[in-house]
């Protein structure tokens, strides 16, 4: 929505953090454990022509560092993650810390075998629900804090 603030997780190009970003959103952050896909989304963001001081870009593994989820903070209203099972399921206390209250989570990446095994630690990580759509094998989520 026009004036979000955004995270993007497993960031990969940018295109989910830069294209919400296109759409309206107040500012965007976009975080990889690769240092090429940081490097990436720097780039595309800049080809975009998107203003630098509404787009934070990190390297970092937000799993071990905490300095680097002070430096990412709090109160979005929208995060995106494209990322693996495994890694989405050990971001659920993450996820919390860093939405808003009413803020959305949209996670895709998810193997049709893993989709519920996912949700449920979701949800019991005191998320709500709100959509599933599968295509081609993935499944994507969209919840909420419940």
């Amino acid at each position: 929505h026009p004036g979000d603030r955004v995270l993007d997780l497993g960031c990969g190009s940018g295109i989910l953090s830069i294209g919400a970003l296109l759409l309206g959103a107040s500012g965007a952050t976009a975080v990889d454990i690769e240092e090429n896909a940081a490097a990436t989304a720097t780039e595309n963001a800049r080809k975009n022509h998107i203003d630098p001081t509404l787009y934070r870009v990190f390297c970092g593994n937000v799993l071990e560092d905490e300095t680097l989820c002070r430096e990412i903070g709090d109160g979005y209203d929208l995060i995106c993650a494209n990322i693996v099972a495994d890694v989405l399921i050990a971001m659920k206390q993450l996820f919390r810390q860093f939405l808003r209250p009413e803020g959305s989570l949209i996670m895709s990446g998810i193997i049709m075998e893993r989709r519920d095994e996912v949700l449920d630690q979701l949800k019991k990580a005191g998320f709500a629900l709100l959509e599933v759509r599968e295509k081609e094998g993935w499944a994507a989520a969209s919840l909420r804090i419940s």
